[in-house]
């Protein structure tokens, strides 16, 4: 934490070779990653600051839409659809997923009561024999990004995403990182298949 601190208080004034703005910056998408500090948003599209509307969950989870439920995730997306406007969002999985992972143990409702709760939400869960007996990076690969299908999936049970895409006003990506060599494959819903992009 002490690093932390001392690096934000040297930091100074933005810099000042960019135009100036009449307001704040537009976002141009929602980038909806892992709570996971392995992948950075902005250096993985390069995007300046203000560019990404960033929501982060353990294993990327968005939960299937439900009436009435108060839930940080779907008033995230109606904020950044219905408000801001953006036109893309972007799903975005990560290799060697320490939450994945868990979700895999199942962890106990004794001990963590709230992550049990929230895996519970996840849907996509990797066969017991899938863990042990596949535990190769491929499997774990094919793991992550089926994972990352069934959130694609919830994404699309909420009314404010369900209205946009029938008028083509937003469009959704999955993508997959992997963080041993920093290749981003992205859905290709054509070819059915995890593409590079």
């Amino acid at each position: 934490m002490h690093a932390f601190l001392t690096d934000t208080r040297s930091r100074t004034a933005p810099p000042t070779d960019s135009a100036p703005t009449s307001g704040p910056p537009t976002a141009r998408a929602l980038f909806i990653g892992c709570s996971d500090a392995g992948v950075s948003p902005a250096l993985l599209t390069g995007a300046a600051p203000g560019e990404l509307y960033e929501l982060r969950t353990a294993a990327q989870i968005i939960p299937r839409f439900r009436p009435g439920a108060h839930c940080g995730v779907g008033g995230t997306l109606e904020f950044a659809l219905g408000v801001l406007g953006v036109r893309d969002v972007i799903l975005c999985g990560h290799g060697n997923c320490t939450a994945l992972h868990s979700l895999r143990r199942d962890p106990s409702v004794a001990d963590l009561p709230l992550v049990h709760n929230w895996f519970s939400r996840a849907a996509h869960r990797t066969r017991a024999d899938d863990a042990h007996q596949h535990a190769g990076p491929t499997s774990s690969t094919a793991a992550e990004q089926r994972h990352l299908l069934a959130q694609l999936h919830h994404l699309r049970t909420y009314p404010c995403v369900t209205r946009r895409l029938a008028k083509r006003q937003v469009t959704l990506h999955a993508w997959h990182h992997d963080d041993a060599t920093g290749d981003v494959l992205a859905w290709d819903a054509t070819r059915r298949s995890f593409r590079p992009i």
